[in-house]
């Protein structure tokens, strides 16, 4: 007698007589899923560490110097003057981690991995299509890397993790909007959303946006249409009501853009940049996509195929569209490291940085190369040992104009002891794109060696608030109940000298740092300070001038009697003497025969290839390598240069 088979049998005997090939597919095709997934999640991970990490953190740490953070209400108060303000807050302390920029690029990949899965969860995509949950981030990633010379320029407050934390608020929304509230209390739910906007701004629409379509895609089959539509129609709703009705509350806020605001706009007066928000239009328009993507949970035959397929296209397009988009110009990264090192008085860092540039430096890093010379006592013996041709910034993907006023100067002015220029253009700076870290570590120094003890105790109180730099303020602290403690601190030796014999008078410089020092210093003449006066008679050089070039010439054998005269300064004077003999009578001085034999081989070479019919351009540019190093090519060849 032939036993009943039970249901449960009856499966067990079905799945057994699958062909073997067919169960094995399945198999695969789950852990292919996971695999997916996690390669996806690698894949980011691994990007994110290259370009941020390893390429660009010149440019974070750059990025934390040039942002603000402080744990005082009124900085807070001041984010929530516009909708959005939370997120500014949030990414401002967050941006502080980039002083270790290996941290802070942690913290930033962390979070961007953290969205990834959860999205996954909020639309309900299964782990197959981790690549395409992938895009937004890459997305952030990319607005990261391009941003070139705009980190000067930047007015939105935390700009390097607003979009960051702003995505990663949309997607917690929309997974607790979605999945964690039950159907019923889904339009309070999409209510509340709507409340977020003091606090998320523009990503509070984005939010409702993904909700409506999640409305109408996930609704069951057999709801009725009316109530689907309702449904999907009253996210879309509030997008349109909810800034017009929020702006009323925003002084600050204008109608046309209570609907962006949070949407950073690159635009300084001259330039408009449109290119840079692509990454952002992205970002928002591909989530709406996620609750179409399939919701097998095994891929099968064909579609495993096209999963692979996208997968691989989507990394390796990531991989293509970050390098295009990260900005590794050269000078513009030496120039971050460079002043990070002047920041520190790190004197022969910023020199190696100026003996590594492989074509022309940009008038910044010649003017820190400079300081940093006139700070370790060598601008007589190696300040034409380096490149001083200057290259304009490039900015690669926009004709954004760059000021030095805006990147360095304040920090030129400053060690050229023109503190009261660098706290002028520090305070303008700030007027124009809010207070950074950069700019109140130049306020205190300023204030400190002018004796505003006030005023530089104002400015260390904000630092100390901060998380890095609580130590460099509570450090010069004790200056300012004790002014005499400042001889204590060597750091501010050469300032104060230079300082002390300039004055403290504030005239114009027209925005153009470089030739308003030319201009000042070597038009200065004074006996009083060894290091004013060498700084004097270097600038003289630079002018080729002359007239200017001997009284300051003399006076420095007179303040350096029985010292070797730098080779540089023998150089000019050679030179001259041969080039208007009536202007002084060189012929009794000392020069060294290197020099003379120097000087005699330039001009033969020079003329040798001049005969050739050569151009006076080709002719410098053939001469660099055997006499760059000296003022004779200095005189003839560094033409046309242009500062900014």
């Amino acid at each position: 007698m032939t036993a009943v088979q039970t249901p449960k049998a009856a499966h067990v005997t079905q799945q057994a007589s699958k062909p073997i090939a067919e169960q094995k597919h399945l198999k695969i095709g789950k852990r292919a899923s996971l695999g997916i997934a996690l390669f996806a999640t690698l894949c980011v991970a691994a990007l994110g560490t290259f370009h941020l990490v390893v390429r660009n953190s010149d440019t974070l740490y750059m990025a934390q110097s040039q942002s603000f953070f402080t744990t005082n209400n009124i900085f807070l108060q001041e984010c929530m003057h516009i909708p959005g303000g939370f997120i500014s807050w949030i990414a401002s302390f967050l941006t502080q981690f980039f002083y270790i920029p290996a941290l802070g690029a942690s913290i930033m990949i962390g979070l961007w991995l953290i969205s990834m899965w959860l999205s996954k969860w909020a639309y309900g995509v299964k782990m197959a299509w981790m690549a395409v949950l992938s895009i937004p981030v890459i997305c952030l990633l990319v607005s990261t890397i391009d941003i070139g010379y705009w980190i000067y320029y930047m007015k939105q407050t935390g700009y390097w993790f607003y979009g960051t934390v702003g995505y990663f608020f949309t997607t917690l929304l929309v997974f607790v909007g979605h999945r964690i509230l039950k159907r019923k209390d889904r339009y309070l739910a999409t209510a509340l959303v709507a409340l977020t906007y003091p606090f998320l701004g523009w990503y509070t629409l984005l939010t409702l946006a993904y909700l409506a379509v999640l409305a109408y895609v996930d609704s069951p089959a057999d709801r009725p249409k009316s109530r689907r539509i309702l449904a999907t129609l009253f996210p879309l709703v509030l997008v349109c009501l909810t800034p017009w009705l929020f702006h009323h509350l925003y002084t600050a806020l204008s109608l046309e853009e209570a609907w962006t605001v949070g949407l950073y706009n690159f635009q300084s007066d001259q330039t408009i940049s449109a290119t840079r928000l692509i990454p952002f239009y992205v970002m928002a328009a591909v989530p709406l996509l996620f609750p179409l993507l399939p919701k097998r949970t095994e891929l099968k035959d064909g579609m495993a195929w096209l999963v692979y397929g996208v997968t691989v296209l989507l990394m390796v397009g990531a991989c293509i569209w970050t390098e295009k988009r990260d900005f590794q110009n050269y000078n513009y990264h030496a120039e971050m490291r460079m002043y990070q090192a002047a920041d520190d008085q790190d004197w022969e860092k910023v020199l190696d940085e100026m003996g590594n540039i492989p074509g022309n430096a940009s008038r910044q890093m010649v003017l820190m190369k400079n300081i940093a010379l006139l700070y370790t006592g060598q601008m007589g013996t190696k300040m034409f040992k380096y490149n001083n041709m200057g290259a304009q910034p490039q900015n690669g993907f926009d004709t954004l104009k760059i000021h030095m006023v805006q990147t360095a100067a304040p920090l030129i002015y400053y060690y050229h002891g023109k503190t009261n220029f660098a706290s002028r253009w520090c305070i303008e700076n700030s007027v124009e794109f809010g207070y950074n870290f950069a700019n109140l570590k130049i306020l205190a120094r300023c204030a400190l060696v002018g004796g505003e003890m006030e005023l530089a105790k104002k400015y260390l109180d904000i630092l100390s608030t901060s998380l890095f730099y609580r130590d460099w303020a509570m450090c010069l602290m004790p200056i300012t109940k004790n002014p005499k403690l400042i001889k204590n601190y060597q750091e501010f030796d050469t300032v104060r000298e230079l300082r002390d014999h300039m004055g403290s008078v504030l005239d114009g410089d027209n925005g153009l740092c470089e030739m308003y020092l030319l201009n000042y210093f070597s038009n200065t003449m004074r006996k009083d300070s060894k290091l004013l006066q060498e700084l004097t008679l270097n600038y003289a050089m630079v002018q080729k001038d002359i007239q200017l070039f001997w009284p300051r010439f003399l006076v420095y054998a007179q303040l350096h009697p029985n010292e070797e005269m730098p080779v540089h300064y023998q150089e000019a004077a050679y030179l001259y003497g041969q080039l208007e003999p009536q202007s002084m009578n060189t012929s009794r001085m000392p020069f060294d025969e290197k020099v003379v034999e120097r000087y005699q081989g330039f001009q033969q070479l020079s003329q040798s290839l001049l005969q050739t019919g050569m151009k006076a351009e080709e002719v410098g540019e053939a001469m660099k390598s055997s006499y760059g190093d000296t003022f004779y090519w200095f005189y003839f060849f560094s033409r046309n240069v242009h500062s900014y």
